[in-house]
């Protein structure tokens, strides 16, 4: 029998970045039609093809994604239609096409067939045969539901959610009355689902169709159906590394000062990018994508809003570009830092900081320190960037540990408050180290994002937890819960190459066809960070109105679900 149940798994780092946008011109419209049409037909194709393989071989589905380029090169004819989508470029909607219909076909066909099991009888191989029709069947009827009409609600329709919602609740309702009267008592032979009745074991089989169709249509139709503040910003990225010493603290190896280096991402312009290529993401050295972000260009204006940002345990300070990213093209200097000792290749290389609870909150002043030093330093690319009285935190995971340390009072490993901050938004943050008391010295604007299905910080201990705890009386005292995230949905993660993804581990805490789309996901938390710091350190009442709960409830309980003080 097939077993499905989560899987815990360690910290890991990320890459990559892509735009999304809530208009589009005819050209946009026909790329996203085009591309997802081409999407829904290999899906289809890809399921018939698997119906009956208990183990698919390599290259079954050569030939029907094959097909994708020529299909979608009719719709999508050039790299800025593809990156409004929220895509990299041409070639990268071709790929993640094929990528999704290869990933959700066969992951469709693992969820039936399972190649250790023999000797079923004729009753299991029929209900075998019907359960993996049933799949196709709801998750097609979902697919239509959620497809074109309801994901490409800012591009060309307004999605009517009560009809959707009506033919979902029937696809359901028919696959459990006919997996109920096909199967019976077989169903348990063959797969493995929690329930207290055999009805409620059907019942949530067909629930994972419903959640994979939903799923598929998300991630082949992008949606941004949080408005302008969740798209990409009017301002060009530029990005420069600061390689910096903090003299007061040694490094891992003893032999000198403690580096801390920072990336910096700010707002540019198109004439400051001119001629200049777009930044390349490296892990291990390697390139693993071209980001949407331009080395050393220009900044333009000046005393912008600065937000640390802090990485997760064995992370990097690029895990996150979708998030610095964002802010940048909206106007923030965005600075991520490494913790040395706590990286991935400082992990891999060896080199580990044992007291790096202590040391992240230190790093976080330190470089608010230099930061604030380069402002006012003659002649210096960053001079006059920041404004000192706007200066907002944020993190992911340890990185959200990180965040808490430096806007609390005093706790086990002692005090880093550092007040110049003035707002925190920690994303999944690993915050059960800390006693219940602390949350409570916490009087600073604080909203913390995390996901539904987060196995490594899970929701209710590591957010729900601090959020109780939190004190009211700040302008934002809030919690978002991203249904169907996972641990690394607050990354950039599941854009690294499949092959190097495999190396790090964590598919199963992002990228599984269980989780909200990230995309979408990270439109969410895109729209809440924005508006958040928008409203506390900029003062902004209409990004507050955003922040209201009854706007926040305003979308849809499938996608995010938000609680305040």
């Amino acid at each position: 029998m097939i077993k499905h149940a989560p899987l815990a798994l360690a910290f890991a780092a990320a890459t990559a970045f892509v735009l999304s946008s809530t208009g589009a011109d005819a050209d946009v419209v026909a790329c996203i039609k085009g591309s997802g049409k081409t999407a829904e037909k290999c899906l289809k194709k890809g399921l018939k093809a698997v119906e009956e393989t208990v183990s698919p071989a390599d290259g079954l589905l050569a030939e029907t994604t094959a097909k994708t380029r020529k299909q979608i090169a009719k719709a999508c004819d050039s790299d800025e239609d593809a990156i409004t989508l929220g895509y990299t470029n041409f070639e990268d909607v071709i790929s993640r096409v094929n990528d999704n219909c290869e990933l959700f076909t066969y992951e469709m066909n693992a969820l039936v067939y399972d190649e250790s099991q023999t000797g079923l009888d004729e009753d299991a191989l029929s209900c075998r045969r019907d359960l993996f029709k049933t799949l196709g069947k709801v998750s097609k009827k979902v697919l239509g539901a959620w497809g074109k009409k309801c994901s490409l609600v800012d591009y060309t329709s307004t999605c009517d959610r009560d009809k959707r919602d009506t033919v979902v609740a029937k696809a359901r309702a028919a696959g459990e009355k006919k997996l109920s009267k096909k199967c019976g008592a077989s169903f348990d032979d063959v797969v493995t689902f929690e329930g207290d009745t055999l009805d409620d074991r059907i019942a949530a089989f067909v629930e994972t169709a419903v959640v994979r169709g939903r799923h598929f249509a998300e991630r082949v139709y992008p949606p941004n159906n949080y408005g302008p503040t969740a798209a990409f910003g009017p301002f060009r990225i530029g990005v420069t590394t600061l390689f910096l010493e903090d003299g007061s603290r040694m490094n891992v190896a003893g032999t000198g000062p403690r580096p801390v280096t920072v990336e910096v991402y700010y707002p540019t312009t198109d004439a400051a990018i001119e001629g200049l290529p777009q930044d390349v993401a490296q892990v291990f050295g390697i390139d693993v994508a071209e980001l949407p972000a331009y080395r050393d260009a220009a900044i333009t204006g000046s005393a912008h809003p600065l937000v640390l940002f802090s990485h997760g345990n064995v992370g990097t300070r690029i895990q996150s570009f979708f998030f610095a990213g964002h802010l940048a093209s909206h106007g923030y200097v965005v600075a991520s830092m490494d913790h040395h000792g706590n990286t991935i290749d400082d992990t891999f290389s060896g080199t580990v900081d044992e007291d790096s609870a202590t040391n992240r909150p230190l790093d976080v002043s330190f470089t608010i320190d230099e930061l604030l030093a380069i402002n006012t330093t003659s002649e210096h690319a960053l001079e006059g960037a920041i404004d000192p009285t706007q200066i907002g935190m944020s993190g992911h995971s340890f990185g959200g540990y990180t965040t808490f340390a430096v806007a609390g009072g005093a706790f086990a490993l002692g005090t880093f408050t550092d007040a110049r901050i003035g707002a925190i938004f920690p994303q999944a943050p690993a915050a059960s180290f800390f006693e219940d008391s602390f949350f409570g010295t916490i009087a600073i604007p604080t909203l913390i994002v995390g996901g539904t299905i987060d196995e490594t910080t899970p929701f209710d201990s590591d957010q729900q937890f601090p959020f109780d705890n939190l004190p009211s009386g700040a302008p934002v005292v809030g919690l978002a819960e991203i249904v169907g995230a996972g641990h690394f949905t607050f990354s950039s993660f599941c854009e690294i190459r499949e092959d190097l993804l495999a190396a790090l581990g964590g598919f199963e805490e992002a990228c599984e066809p269980r989780h909200q789309p990230w995309r979408h996901a990270q439109d969410a938390t895109n729209y809440l960070a924005l508006n958040f710091f928008n409203a506390t350190l900029g003062g902004d009442a209409a990004a507050l109105a955003r922040l209201d709960p009854a706007v926040l409830a305003g979308f849809d309980a499938d996608d995010i679900l938000y609680q305040s003080k």
